[in-house]
This record gives C-alpha cells, structure tokens and sequence, in this order.
C-alpha cells in the first residue's frame, strides 16, 4: 500500500487543496487480478483535517492488502455542502474528486465499487453527498455523524453555521441538505446502502437513532451501537466492520508470502 500526499489546485473551490491518499501496490494475489480498485471517500470531522484519519484510526493496517483506493480530502469546517459563502464543497467532493481519481488510478466505474464515509461532522457530510448524488455512490458510511442540521445540538460553537448553512434556518430544514427529508427524495432503485453507527454515551446519539428509525424501511441499512463515546476509541471497532460490510467476499482472498 503507497501513502500519497497530493497537492492540486480544485477548479472547483478556486483555490489549492490537499489530500491524503492510500493506493494498492503490487505484491499480493489479490492486487494482481485484472479488475479495477473499490474507492473510499473518507471525511475527517469538524476542526480537523485530512490526516485525521491516518493519524488516529487503523485504516492503514486494515486496507493495507486489499484492492481499495482510500481518498481523504480536507474539508475545513464545511459540512460538505455548497455553503452559503460561496464554497462549493459538495462539488468538490462528489464531481471533482471522482473525475480526479478516475484520472489518476486504476479504479472502477460501477457505483457499487464506491463508498463515501465519514465521522462526526464527516457522516453528516458523507450521508449528504451520497443522498444527493446517488448515482455516484453504492455504499455511505457515518460514524457517529452530527446528522440532524437543523437541531441546536449539531450547531457547534467553532463552526459559525450561518457562513456554511445561511440564516434562514426554515429554507435550511427544507433544503436537500436536511437528511431527514432527503433521505425519502431518492428514487427506488437509486438508494444507496448505508452503514450508520452512534455510541450510547455520545451526545449525538439520539439523533442517529432517529435517523435510522427514519431510513429502516426504505434502505438497506446496516446500524449499530453499543457502549462508546465520540472518538476513535469507539469508531476503530466500527471501522473493522465496516471494511469487510464494503468488500465483500474479496477480503477473503489469501495473501501471497
């Protein structure tokens, strides 16, 4: 597996970016076949940046001999949307990162072969992009995702909300950024697969709970919670089983020495 740290310029944000990126290498059985890598999109949370992840999760070690490509963008404190100053994040994430990868690496082309994920800030982020744009992603992750936008409790004091989401909070909830109500936009047949999970002792926990309750019926959903609180002590365990719930029967495959 190569670690790469790229820096371009994103004709969409106007301005340079950065990215942390993991890329199969040769040496494996299962990285000789013929088929093209899976894609990860994996989004850090609020007031972090795109080495969140390598820094205090165990994706490395858990991808390190599979045939996935794992990109993770800076977002700033975006949520991943168009914000209401003007940056246009959740094109950045779904139009442009997408063509730049496709560009750059053997990757497929199927939907199913993708998966946007993130934690906190990130699920909420991760869950928004992929409910928007379906036919880009097969498969959303959210950890522990500050989900309910409209609510007070997702309102974090070091983000200023009304710079990402505008003032007229009414629009807001009535917007495609409100999960709750884009979660029943998406057309049969284009719903994504969706893998949630929330610790009992997080103060976002209700919300998720919510959330899942809302989405059980139409999705195909894969939800748990257990005792954890918001950090990576808790999303670590979730991650192990995130990773085979995205692979399939491809991370069975042996090794070669």
């Amino acid at each position: 597996m190569a670690w790469i740290s790229a820096d371009f310029k994103s004709r969409v944000l106007n301005m340079p970016v950065e990215a942390e990126i993991l890329v199969p290498q040769s040496g494996y059985k299962r990285l000789t076949q013929k088929e093209d890598y899976k894609v990860m999109i994996l989004l850090h949370g609020a007031n972090n940046d795109r080495t969140e992840w390598l820094l205090k999760s165990q994706i490395y070690d858990l991808v390190k001999e599979l045939p996935i490509l794992v990109f993770m963008p800076s977002g700033k404190n975006s949520f991943y949307v168009n914000t209401a100053n003007g940056y246009r994040y959740m094109d950045f994430i779904t139009m442009e990162i997408p063509e730049f990868i496709r560009k750059n690496f053997r990757v497929s082309k199927e939907r199913k072969d993708w998966l946007i994920a993130g934690e906190s800030m990130g699920g909420y982020g991760a869950l928004a992009c992929g409910l928007n744009h379906p036919e880009m992603f097969g498969s959303i992750a959210a950890f522990s995702g500050a989900l309910d936008i409209v609510s007070s409790d997702t309102h974090l004091p070091v983000i200023n909300m009304e710079l990402v989401f505008g003032e007229d909070w009414e629009k807001t909830a009535d917007s495609s950024y409100n999960l709750f109500r884009q979660c029943h936009r998406v057309e049969d047949g284009m719903k994504p697969r969706i893998f949630m999970n929330c610790g009992k002792q997080d103060r976002l926990y209700d919300m998720n709970v919510r959330f899942y309750e809302e989405i059980r019926n139409e999705y195909d959903v894969t939800y748990t919670d257990g005792d954890g609180n918001h950090n990576f002590t808790y999303w670590n365990e979730r991650l192990k089983e995130l990773i085979p719930w995205f692979m399939g029967s491809n991370q069975e495959e042996e090794v070669l020495p």
